[in-house]
């Protein structure tokens, strides 16, 4: 579904490959479409950040909406922004600093950062976190036996390739409920063009146009006369979805789960 290639690079005793639009470059920075799985071992979380990366010399970064998006899936419970998106939801950012073979990796989900050091594993980014303090709701009570405003975890990062295809399901939009096509096309500028054709609520061809980040798409435009704003999760694996090859959409304004867009 979601095909491309890249040529090798080396990093000072490493060789790093990968099938994607991700590449270290010559100086030794990070770059292109990365999908991170941050998994806390307090509270169970496992938080998806997707993000475009630009580097110079041995520092790679993203920051705001159409380069880092940010899911996080708790209890069995959705969260657009993240479960602890600080003051400025959305306004995420994710940065990494190479030194010889080891990286450090900073995440920060809308004011609350956190991260720890890292090692590439082939195309794959390996590490570790762990914070005090943290004013979260979800970690400033008592969790068990660690100490308010703790966590600590563990994070994986893979280069993903472009984000193409058509899927197709039921969905749900402002004007209610549909059978969606939803066909993706990327460019070389990481934009992203979606074609939907639907039937029930809204009927008709529209197109909706913004950006692939990561394993994500970030897209808006205009169904039967009213603005909408979609965020989808592209579930390679099906590991969230139980369908490999799913697209999980959600509406962004209301952050509700629009539905789940199977791979045809």
């Amino acid at each position: 579904m979601r095909m491309r290639t890249c040529s090798l690079a080396l990093l000072t005793a490493l060789t790093f490959g990968c099938s994607g639009k991700t590449s270290l470059s010559p100086n030794n920075s990070v770059s292109g479409a990365y999908d991170f799985a941050v998994t806390s071992n307090v509270t169970g979380a496992v938080t998806l950040v997707e993000a475009n990366l630009s580097g110079s010399a041995n520092q790679s970064s993203a920051n705001g909406p159409t380069q880092v998006q940010i899911l996080t899936l708790e209890k069995k419970i959705w969260y657009v922004n993240g479960s602890c998106p600080g003051n400025t939801p959305g306004q995420n950012s994710l940065t990494t600093s190479i030194t010889g073979d080891n990286v450090a990796v900073r995440f920060d989900e809308g004011g609350n950062a956190f991260g720890g050091p890292a090692v590439f594993t082939g195309a794959s980014i390996n590490g570790s976190y762990s914070l005090t303090g943290s004013s979260c709701p979800d970690l400033v009570g008592i969790i068990g036996v660690y100490p308010p405003g703790y966590d600590q975890g563990g994070f994986v990062g893979n280069p993903v390739a472009n984000l193409t295809g058509t899927f197709s399901g039921s969905i749900n939009l402002p004007s209610g409920t549909d059978n969606a096509s939803f066909t993706l096309s990327e460019g070389s500028d990481q934009s992203l063009t979606v074609t939907a054709q639907l039937t029930g609520a809204d009927n008709g061809t529209f197109t909706l146009t913004g950006t692939a980040i990561g394993n994500s798409m970030f897209v808006s435009g205009t169904v039967s006369g009213q603005d909408i704003s979609l965020l989808g999760y592209y579930d390679r694996q099906g590991t969230f979805s139980g369908y490999p090859g799913s697209l999980i959409v959600f509406n962004y304004v209301s952050q509700a789960k629009a539905g789940v867009l199977l791979s045809q």
